[in-house]
């Protein structure tokens, strides 16, 4: 007996089974064969073959979906028998996942290779005494498939029994098959609850609501079990058409299209020529012998692994984007240590210069698929994309799926909806939860636990919220892979349609490669995007060319910059660490930064006491080896890199680069077995070099020790170039800097406050948005920066485009006619008046709240409605006199706050911090360890119950004009200070930090707004 009809959780939302329920309960049950026949999708179906020929259980593929006939619709399940149905499935899968709806004759016509089994229960017909119109229906499927069954399902219903019953006898009169098919959607009976809640969570109801589409008894019944409600024969014929399953997945693999070069010559000539063009004009046409070499041994290892297409593809995408004046990055990962890479522009890191090894990045004895990966401005990466899909052909081109699964919180809140458990108690228990599972929570996590233990809902809740915690809830895209193959792609996988003009694969990412589908990082980094408006904006307010690529490195105002920390906005550089780091390192060259990027990890941080030591004094270093010192020198005599672990041993051990790699490899992975090899061969090779057995041991333990925290070098010089250019044009041209910056991080109230703080330090001023001076984003003006209207809180770019651009408004009047003649609000108006958008009509905010009401009835007397627009006659009535008002400094600046989310002008706290000692402003704490003072506003807080003694202590987020930063409160003072903590109190807190973004309080004062 063979269950032929399951759904997994593949089908979203339809079905709580993942694939090793379904493939372990069927093993466990004693069955040699399981099918997998999710509806109308594929997604899960590589997981599955995989699993199940592991678990040593035959899979059958399979597919289950429906058409229309006769203006009735009509389901059926699809078996794949071999590799050619399985095709037509991949192909009839992708054709419903872009909402084809087919006609019968359409689907059998693309199924034609495949067992199909009826699932309809045709009751309406039996009900109706209809059997020739039954009969007709199968015989008229019976010609359109040579394998077609009558699917004898839910047999456990005594209802469904005698209409199967009745179908089977006219099946008979046609002589076709019926097999026993008990659909299942779930693994044990009491699932069907687990399916009840998935339903209600996609139709956003509950689980009462009756119209759910949930079936009791849809689980996977044993074979006794079976044995019981089918006849001997339906299931006989499971056996028979499971026998009749046998996919080989031996269908054509997958390889990158052919590259057409306009030369039309061999595409091996092609990239020769490339290279040797591209490396005469880096060399300025003169080009040492080491690069001659170089050049030829990488491009003989490429041409003989077969990559030449590959390096083709990336070049030409590479060469079309920078011909639209779209900036791609410098280089990414290991590619950086190609100098056929480089030659041909897809990387800027001259490999040779830097010590960069090819082998890092194409191994050629160890046969895998090069990665170049290339970073895109976000906002044109897009562009690229399609490019690649006009070249290739839309079937040729396709993203790559990935699953938005259930996580703790989402799985609670979602649980919590369908069950109408109260959404309060459900936000009390998620605010407890770290980055665990629930179940990780319930076990470590006592506050959590106390929450669910406190009553039997909160229990039910984490019981339901736990088993669909991982399910796939709906389809996303992975974040930067596209795949291009020289075949229609749905021939070796199913497609998907995201939207109109994207499609993906169905199976995620780790199946592809095995199907020769190779995946293309096409990345979007806002970055880039940043870097080329800077550039962009220069050069249109400049009028000179500026190449990014070609900043001098030893630029003195940029390492001033980053010996500083001044970093903020700076790609990679910006956390309050790093910036300490470089502060720290006092950076004097390219290498230095690039080593910031590759020292600043979890791992190797632990180095870089070390690190600076040895900086400081070069003498402390000790070198094992003389021969070490070339290799280690440039990271004062510590294993920073990867790549510094193949030079040694290459250079001490005598191994092959391609060799060092597979070490590099084994270490960085701890394989154990292989390490015993590689240990033995690098002593013996050391000794032939005239090296000690000890000194060898110990400097193959210095390998070992460092090699699981080694940092990919080509990819930190790549990135720090990055970094490098964005320090650069921060320390060069700062205004621009900012222009662009701050555009980026329009929406985020934080973000535009820390970059507008630094603005103002540096004297760049920052002008009020106008609405007759304001555009679209922030703008130079007058040495300084206008900024855009929607920056503030309710002026979107509707209100924005509701104004009148070109036509300057006169005064506060003639604003508040001509705008509310074109839709603008009241509510609009207060907020760009309190926002100080109309501060240039020369009345103060008070001036013009007061006023509003008057003026608004007037325009509304002087406005004329007719088919050619808006007409106004001033004549008919004189308008309003606009008495002056009084305006209070606190009560502006508080109404500022409201609308930009941030003080724009004074912070009260600025007032306050004058008039106290010893108090620094938080950015400058957060930048700073041990005891400091910090006077600022409560912005939120939250109490917390300690674990040893279960006494309430208080977290608060204070603010001032520069920042914000997090202090604990520890029980005793929360008891002493807890009425007066409230959001929006002043208050000045001495304490002790021993945290980046944390600290202690050790006192606190409370001060009067009044003060």
């Amino acid at each position: 007996m063979v269950h032929l009809h399951a759904r997994s959780y593949y089908s979203l939302l339809q079905s709580p089974m993942s694939i090793r329920s379904l493939v372990d309960t069927s093993k466990s049950m004693g069955l040699e064969h399981v099918a997998l026949t999710d509806w109308k999708s594929m997604y899960g179906t590589m997981a599955f073959w995989s699993y199940a020929q592991k678990q040593q259980i035959h899979p059958i593929l399979g597919l289950e979906g429906d058409c229309i006939y006769h203006e009735q619709t009509f389901s059926f399940v699809f078996l794949a028998k071999n590799d050619t149905a399985l095709q037509q499935l991949y192909h009839v899968s992708t054709q419903w996942m872009h909402d084809k709806e087919f006609t019968l004759d359409e689907l059998a016509h693309q199924t034609s290779a495949c067992i199909v089994i009826s699932t309809d229960s045709f009751e309406q017909w039996i009900n109706h005494k209809e059997t020739d119109v039954l009969i007709e229906h199968l015989s008229h499927c019976k010609s359109l498939w040579t394998d077609f069954y009558v699917g004898m399902a839910m047999n456990d219903s005594v209802y469904r029994k005698e209409i199967n019953e009745k179908v089977k006898a006219c099946a008979q009169k046609q002589a076709i098959s019926t097999v026993a098919l008990s659909c299942i959607y779930y693994q044990k009976p009491e699932d069907v609850k687990l399916l009840r809640i998935l339903r209600a969570i996609a139709k956003q109801t509950t689980i009462q609501d009756q119209t759910l589409d949930v079936q009791n008894d849809r689980f996977i019944r044993p074979a006794w079990e079976m044995k019981k409600l089918y006849d001997p024969s339906d299931l006989e014929m499971t056996d028979y058409i499971a026998s009749q399953c046998n996919v080989q997945m031996a269908m054509k693999k997958s390889h990158l299209p052919q590259f057409e070069n306009k030369l039309h010559i061999d595409n091996t000539d092609y990239l020769i020529k490339l290279a040797k063009a591209g490396l005469s004009k880096r060399m300025n046409h003169k080009v040492p012998t080491t690069y001659v070499k170089r050049l030829e041994y990488e491009l003989s290892v490429i041409i003989k692994m077969g990559f030449t297409n590959y390096f083709l593809i990336v070049w030409d995408f590479i060469r079309y984007a920078r011909s639209q004046n779209i900036y791609v990055g410098p280089g990414r990962g290991s590619a950086a240590g190609s100098l056929v890479a480089y030659c041909l522009g897809i990387t800027h890191i001259d490999p040779i210069k830097n010590h960069l090894l090819f082998e890092r990045f194409l191994n050629p004895e160890r046969i895998s698929m090069p990665d170049i990966d290339t970073d895109f401005p976000d906002d044109r990466r897009d562009e690229v994309i399609e490019y690649v899909r006009q070249k290739y052909g839309d079937a040729h081109v396709a993203h790559i799926v990935a699953f938005n699964t259930m996580k703790a919180k989402a799985a609670l809140r979602d649980v919590a909806r369908v069950l109408n458990y109260p959404i309060r108690k459900v936000d009390t228990i998620a605010k407890t939860l770290n980055r665990e599972t629930l179940l990780e929570a319930y076990q470590n996590n006592r506050a959590f636990r106390r929450l669910i233990d406190q009553d039997k809902d909160s229990q039910e809740l984490y019981d339901w919220a736990a088993k669909i915690e991982g399910t796939p809830r709906h389809i996303s895209l992975h974040a930067a892979g596209i795949v291009i193959s020289n075949q229609p792609i749905e021939k070796i996988c199913p497609l998907v349609a995201v939207d109109e003009t994207v499609q993906a694969t169905q199976f995620p990412m780790e199946y592809l490669e095995d199907l020769g589908l190779i995946k293309m990082d096409f990345l979007s980094i806002r970055n880039l995007t940043t870097i080329a408006s800077i550039v962009s904006s220069m050069e249109r307010n400049q009028h000179r060319k500026i190449d990014i690529l070609k900043l001098p490195l030893n630029d003195a105002k940029t390492y001033q910059l980053f010996s500083k920390g001044d970093t903020m906005g700076v790609f990679q550089l910006e956390s309050e660490g790093i910036r300490k780091l470089l502060i720290q390192m006092q950076p004097k060259r390219f290498e230095d930064i690039a080593a910031v990027l590759a020292l600043y990890r979890p791992g190797p941080m632990q180095n870089i006491s070390i690190y600076l030591e040895n900086r400081k004094d070069p003498r402390k270093i000790h070198y094992l080896d003389p021969r070490l010192e070339p290799i280690l020198k440039d990271t004062y005599g510590i294993i920073v890199y990867q790549e510094q672990i193949m030079q040694i041993a290459q250079t001490i051990g005598g191994f092959r680069l391609a060799e060092a790699d597979n070490l590099r490899k084994a270490m960085g992975k701890k394989k154990m077995d292989l390490m015993v090899s590689y240990r033995q061969q690098f002593i013996e090779g050391a000794i032939r070099n005239q090296c000690t057995k000890k000194v060898a041991e110990e400097i193959f333990d210095l390998m070992e020790r460092f090699a699981e925290y080694g940092f990919n070098k080509c990819h930190s010089y790549a990135y720090g170039m990055v970094a490098y250019q964005m320090a650069y044009l921060k320390a060069n041209a700062p205004l621009y800097f900012y222009q662009s910056i701050l555009n980026s991080v329009i929406g985020s109230e934080t973000k535009t406050s820390m970059y507008i703080y630094e603005c103002q330090r540096r004297h760049i001023s920052i002008l009020y948005p106008d609405v007759n001076a304001s555009k679209n984003g922030y703008t130079i003006e007058n040495k300084g920066l206008r900024m855009p209207l929607d920056v503030m809180k309710g002026i979107g770019k509707l209100v924005q485009q509701q104004l009148e651009p070109g036509k300057p408004y006169k005064d506060y009047i003639d604003f508040v006619v001509r705008a509310s003649a074109h839709k603008v609000n009241e509510s609009n108006m207060r907020i760009l008046i309190d926002g100080g958008a109309l501060d240039g009509f020369g009345l103060n905010r008070q001036t013009m709240q007061e006023a509003l009401s008057d003026v608004l009835q007037y325009a509304s007397i002087v406005q004329t409605e007719t088919k050619e627009g808006v007409l106004f006659n001033y004549d008919i009535v004189s308008p309003p006199r606009i008495l002056p008002m009084k305006e209070d400094q606190l009560t502006r600046s508080k109404k500022e706050k409201n609308v930009y989310g941030f003080y724009l002008t004074e912070h009260p706290i600025v007032r306050l911090r004058q008039q106290m000692r010893n108090c620094i402003p938080i950015q400058q704490a957060l930048q700073t360890m041990g005891y400091i003072t910090v006077v600022g506003q409560i912005t939120r807080y939250h109490l917390h119950r300690t674990k040893k003694t279960q006494a309430m202590m208080c977290f608060i987020t204070l603010e001032d004009e520069t920042a914000q930063m997090d202090l604990a409160i520890m029980p005793r003072m929360y008891e002493s200070e807890k009425e007066n903590i409230q959001v929006g109190a002043f208050v000045k807190i001495n304490g002790k930090k021993d945290r980046a973004d944390s600290m202690i309080a050790n006192s606190m004062t409370w001060i009067k707004e009044k003060e």
